[in-house]
């Protein structure tokens, strides 16, 4: 059965990107499959290290619903 795991949060300084990259190199040390998607505009952590395994993402802008990022 396929898991979604969902990394996130609006809080900048949490650890959010540094939880990815440990959750991308378990899975990738373990040689388990996954697709890792980077929403992330400002930093992009997962793109810059993982670029082998992450996609960049496009998102809603918050309050206008169906209007992607350009």
């Amino acid at each position: 059965m396929a898991n979604i795991h969902f990394i996130g949060g609006e809080k900048g300084g949490v650890g959010k990107s540094v939880v990815a990259r440990c959750v991308a190199q378990y899975l990738i040390d373990h040689n388990l499959p996954f697709l890792g998607f980077d929403t992330d505009r400002s930093h992009g952590a997962l793109m810059r290290f993982y670029s082998g395994y992450a996609s960049p993402a496009r998102t809603a802008h918050r309050g206008r619903p169906g209007r992607a990022d350009p």
